[in-house]
C-alpha cells in the first residue's frame, strides 16, 4: 500500500514536467496556480504581494475506511457522535522578495468551526431506548500562522523549480471548551499546539495558452504539545493545468492526494469512549480530490493587475482511519495583488 502511495505521488509530481515547453508572458491570468495551492510562485526583487482567501468546508455523514455508517450503529458504541461539521476561514498573506532567487511569505488565518452531534440520550438516568438527542458545539479564533521561504532552485524561460522551506507556528488555541466547560474534541481545536516543519518542492511551467504545475508538500510536527498529544505527519501532492482563454481569464483543474496520520498521545480530559471524535487513533486517513478553478486578472483601470480567483473541491476517494466525518466539498475564494516598491 505504501508503495502505491509513493508511485501516485511521483506520477502526479512529474506529470507537469513533460508538458512545459514555451515561454510565459509577464502578465497572464494563469501565471499563478489555482487559489487552493500555497507557495506556488516566487517574485522578482523588491516585489510585494498581498492576498486574502476565504475558505468554506462541509463534512457530513460518518465513514470508517471506505464504508459509510449509520448514526444509530455508531451510537451503539459511543454516547455521542458527530453528524456534520462546517468550517469557515479567513486567510491573510503577504509576500516580499529581497532577491530574485528568494521570496519570503507569511500567512495568518481566523477560523469559525461548528459541529452537530447526536447523543444516545437526553437525560442522565432512565431508559436510553428513545430517539437520540441533538446538540451543537462551536469554536472560533486565530489559527496557526505560517512562515515560508521560496527558493528558485532552477529557472528556465518556460519552467521554474521552487524549494519551499516553511514552518507552522502554534498560534491557534488547543484549549477551547464547550458550553458545559469540557474540552472540545480534536477537530474543534484551532491549531496543532506545536511547531511544525512545512517543506515542499514546486514545479511550474507554460506551453502556449496552457500552464501546468505540480507540488509536493509535507507537514512534520516537531514535538508533543501542552495537552500531551501530537498531530500526525501529513503529505500531499497535487498537479494542475489551466487554459488561458484571453488576457484576463483562465480556467483550470487539478487533482490532489493527501495522506495524514493519526494523533499520537491523548488529551488527558478527552474520554475516547465518549465520541469517535475523541479517539486520537481515529484521526488519520487518505483522500483524493478533484478541483475546478478560475483566475481572473483585472486588465485595466483603477484595479489593474489585481487577481480574483475561485476553486471548488470535491473528493473522489476517501479512506478514513476509524469512524470519522467524511468531507463533502470545499470552496475557496481569493484576491491577490502584487506591486514593486
Amino acid at each position: 500500500m505504501k508503495s502505491s502511495y509513493l508511485y501516485l505521488t511521483c506520477c502526479l509530481f512529474f506529470y507537469a514536467l513533460a508538458w512545459t515547453s514555451a515561454d510565459s508572458p509577464k502578465s497572464r491570468p494563469d501565471s499563478h496556480a489555482p487559489i487552493g495551492v500555497m507557495g506556488d510562485h516566487g517574485h522578482k526583487s523588491r516585489e510585494v504581494m498581498f492576498s486574502y482567501r476565504f475558505m468554506a468546508m462541509d463534512m457530513q455523514g460518518l465513514q470508517s475506511g471506505t464504508t459509510s455508517l449509520e448514526t444509530t450503529d455508531v451510537l451503539k458504541g459511543f454516547m455521542v457522535t458527530p453528524t456534520q461539521m462546517g468550517m469557515q476561514m479567513h486567510g491573510f498573506g503577504a509576500m516580499f522578495a529581497p532577491h530574485d532567487k528568494l521570496t519570503l511569505m507569511a500567512m495568518a488565518n481566523y477560523q469559525f468551526l461548528r459541529m452537530e452531534m447526536e447523543g444516545a440520550h437526553l437525560h442522565k438516568e432512565g431508559d436510553h431506548g428513545h430517539p437520540v438527542g441533538h446538540h451543537e458545539m462551536s469554536s472560533s479564533g486565530v489559527g496557526d500562522a505560517k512562515l515560508e521561504g521560496l527558493l528558485k532552485l532552477w529557472k528556465k524561460p518556460n519552467l521554474t523549480l521552487l524549494g519551499n522551506i516553511g514552518v507552522s507556528l502554534p498560534t491557534g488555541s488547543i484549549s477551547k471548551n464547550g458550553a458545559d466547560g469540557n474540552p472540545l474534541p480534536y477537530p474543534m481545536q484551532l491549531g496543532s499546539g506545536a511547531f511544525e516543519a512545512w517543506p515542499g518542492v514546486t514545479l511550474f511551467g507554460y506551453h502556449g495558452n496552457w500552464s501546468y504545475g505540480s507540488q509536493l508538500r509535507g507537514t512534520f510536527p516537531w514535538h508533543t504539545n501542552s495537552q500531551e498529544y501530537r498531530h500526525g505527519t501529513a503529505v500531499s501532492v497535487t498537479t494542475w493545468g489551466a487554459r488561458r482563454l484571453n488576457d484576463w481569464l483562465s480556467l483550470g483543474g487539478r487533482l490532489f492526494f493527501t495522506h495524514w496520520g493519526n494523533i499520537t498521545g491523548i488529551h488527558p480530559e478527552l474520554n475516547p469512549h465518549m465520541s469517535p471524535s475523541h479517539r486520537p487513533d481515529w484521526r488519520g486517513g487518505q483522500r483524493l480530490d478533484l478541483a475546478i478553478s478560475s483566475n481572473l486578472m483585472v486588465p485595466m483601470g483603477t484595479f489593474a493587475g489585481q487577481r480574483l480567483a475561485v476553486e471548488f473541491q470535491m473528493p473522489l476517494y476517501q479512506n478514513l482511519n476509524g469512524t470519522q466525518l467524511k468531507t463533502t466539498w470545499r470552496l475557496i475564494l481569493g484576491w491577490q495583488y502584487a506591486f514593486h516598491l
